[in-house]
């Protein structure tokens, strides 16, 4: 059976033998709220297709399905704002820039160091403007709220304008510009893993290399954080100073456990020669990451689990899977992403779009109600690939193939080769339903899987894609 979907200002469905005619109200999305104050991490128990809380959090992450309400392509969400500080108040000017590295070290834990709007020169190199945040449960955000209003440029003299070694810290409603290297780098030490980090509400423009890094030192790994709400972004002004075949990207992890990428808007991620890493790429046996409602624009590759077929991994207490020799992710979901392509001058590059969703040596992992849609084709809208690979692909919708590179897959539900027609604005990376759409019949999921889509609207999987 064929679903067919059409668009109107008024409800009205229609049920026909063996054509299905759903309406969709522009104006109607869920509005609920993100408690990011209080994030609790999600373990996805990808195996059943349930998603499962970890007994063992200590973060406090809260996750919640229906907290989006997608009205642009510039801004994800009706994000909340983080409640007003309280405690420690440290108040800092853009006066003070050359004084900021030492504010925060100095700052004891739970401290809230607020920046009054305007611009902050940090660009007098690592010794004095890279800010080390090696204290638990300090924050750092601007006082008006507003990211654009507080930009911390670091012209590509500082290589990590903010560099995080310690646990519960918060970075919110700024705008972080130019670092040499890493706008903001997340990284445990040898005996000190650390934990419940947020990054919310954050505009990350022109990195160097990755806009955001986790990794580990040694055993100090960084496990259930979040990043949220954010805008990450690449342009035709950075291109120039990325170096080293095009090694940059969005958010690049390894090794991390339980992290939620929630609510971004991620774009530009490319290079004239080169393969750029991907928007959001976790890799080097990452475990139970939650990838949801993001949108992509514009990057060589979207959404990565995963990368090669030899994976240097962390040792796991439990072992979930004991025969798997190579797990480039351990389970994980991702779902209710827009992934899209469209420029020009992307598909002219020499590895022009690679892939919408990649994944290589993932294992356990559940890829559900994704849209991806590009005006020419890519090498793989979905992909799968070497041997330890297993993996869940239902009810996706994209505009070109799902490509089988090796390893083990199940797949129901999806729609490959969709018209563009479908879509609202392939252009401006929305992916509503906003046309005649002849798709395939959708598999049913378990509670738990995917109940909501990209605006917090119901799931009834009656439609593939990251729209209902």
């Amino acid at each position: 059976m064929n679903l067919l979907k059409i668009c109107w200002k008024f409800t009205l469905i229609i049920i026909l033998t063996g054509i299905v005619f759903v309406s969709c109200d522009d104006d109607s999305a869920a509005n609920n709220t993100n408690n990011t104050n209080n994030l609790t991490n999600n373990s996805n128990n990808t195996n059943n297709l349930n998603n499962t809380n970890n007994s063992n959090n200590t973060n406090n992450l809260n996750n919640t399905n229906n907290t989006n309400n997608l009205n642009n392509t510039n801004q994800v969400g009706f994000c909340e704002p983080l409640a007003a500080a309280t405690g420690n108040i440290i108040t800092v000017t853009p006066s003070q820039a050359g004084e900021l590295r030492q504010i925060v070290t100095n700052a004891p834990e739970g401290s809230t160091i607020q920046l009054e709007d305007g611009f902050y020169d940090m660009s007098s190199g690592d010794s004095t403007s890279r800010i080390v945040m090696s204290t638990p449960g300090v924050t750092l955000r601007s006082a008006s709220g507003i990211r654009e209003n507080v930009i911390l440029d670091g012209n590509y003299a500082t290589d990590e304008l903010i560099s995080i070694y310690a646990s519960d810290v918060t970075v919110a409603d700024i705008t972080l510009r130019r670092a040499y290297n890493h706008p903001i780098h997340a990284s445990g030490s040898a005996g000190n893993p650390i934990s419940g980090l947020l990054i919310y509400n954050v505009r990350i423009e022109e990195p160097g290399e990755q806009a955001i890094k986790i990794n580990p030192a040694e055993d100090g790994w960084v496990d259930f954080s979040a990043v949220r709400c954010s805008h990450i972004s690449l342009s035709d002004e950075g291109r120039p100073h990325i170096r080293n075949n095009c090694y940059t990207g969005g958010i690049d992890a390894h090794k991390a456990w339980g992290w939620e990428i929630t609510d971004n808007y991620i774009e530009g991620f490319y290079c004239n020669e080169g393969l750029s890493e991907h928007a959001i790429h976790f890799w080097q046996n990452c475990r139970d990451t939650l990838v949801e409602r993001n949108v992509i624009n514009n990057c060589a590759r979207g959404i990565g689990f995963g990368l090669g077929e030899t994976v240097s991994s962390r040792p796991w207490e439990d072992n979930p899977y004991p025969d798997v020799v190579n797990a480039g992710h351990i389970d994980g979901i991702i779902r209710n992403n827009f992934i899209a392509a469209s420029s020009a001058s992307l598909f002219a590059t020499s590895s022009s779009f690679d892939c919408g969703i990649c994944l290589e040596q993932a294992h356990g992992t559940v890829v559900a109600h994704n849209s991806v849609a590009s005006t020419q084709a890519p090498f793989s809208s979905i992909e799968w690939r070497w041997g330890d690979t297993l993996v869940y692909i239902y009810n996706n919708l994209v505009t070109h193939n799902l490509r089988d590179r090796g390893g083990s897959s199940t797949l129901d539900g999806n729609t490959e080769n969709a018209d563009s027609a479908c879509f609202a604005s392939i252009s401006e990376a929305d992916l509503h339903i906003d046309g005649e759409c002849t798709v395939n019949s959708t598999t049913d999921l378990e509670n738990g899987v995917c109940d909501f889509d990209i605006d917090g609207e119901q799931n009834v999987g009656e439609f593939p894609g990251a729209d209902q």
